[in-house]
């Protein structure tokens, strides 16, 4: 597979896309979820960032059409769209695995200081302590968020990096080997 074509790259995508929001619909642990690593990825792998931005909220209106609507959701959805900018700037163009972890760390704590205010502002009293009692009966998700982020950003990276160079290098230095003729002692 080449990384470089446009049409292949898009199709890796829009089926990780498809798979990670399927998932929502598997039993899981709260917010162990591959979406924010799905919006991360595509923003830095896509070459169409307004395609897959319009891919993503479709896909999620599908999954959450199943799951049900609910008030915040135009909050979580920005923060996936967050992701999809933190993918796009953060990790880009040169990816590693040190952008990958910065921006599945930037991302997981932005989900979880937003969605969580928003939160706040809806459902908890309008004061330090309602904010505090807030944001502490979050911090037990945090944990999920933090590694659901994590281990599906590594899986996501890591199965394009397969796919695209992994592959492609194997085949490319797989050679049968060459036994040298062996002369008379």
């Amino acid at each position: 597979m080449n990384p470089s074509n446009n049409v292949q790259r898009f199709a890796i995508v829009l089926a990780m896309i498809g798979i990670a929001v399927a998932s929502r619909l598997l039993p899981h642990p709260p917010n162990f979820t591959p979406l924010a690593a799905m919006c991360l990825f595509a923003g830095a792998m896509t070459v169409s960032p307004r395609i897959m931005a319009v891919s993503v909220i479709i896909a999620m209106l599908i999954s959450d059409a199943v799951l049900g609507f609910h008030s915040l959701m135009p909050v979580v959805y920005g923060c996936l769209l967050a992701n999809f900018v933190i993918g796009r700037k953060l990790v880009g163009a040169n990816t590693n695995a040190i952008r990958v972890v910065a921006g599945s760390l930037v991302g997981s704590v932005l989900f979880f200081v937003v969605t969580n205010f928003a939160v706040w502002v809806s459902f908890y009293p309008s004061t330090w302590t309602g904010l505090t009692a807030c944001f502490a009966a979050a911090i037990p998700f945090f944990q999920y968020t933090l590694s659901g982020d994590l281990v599906y950003s590594g899986l996501f990276f890591g199965v394009y990096a397969l796919a695209t160079n992994g592959v492609a290098s194997i085949r490319g230095n797989f050679q049968p080997a060459t036994v040298p003729a062996r002369t008379a002692e």
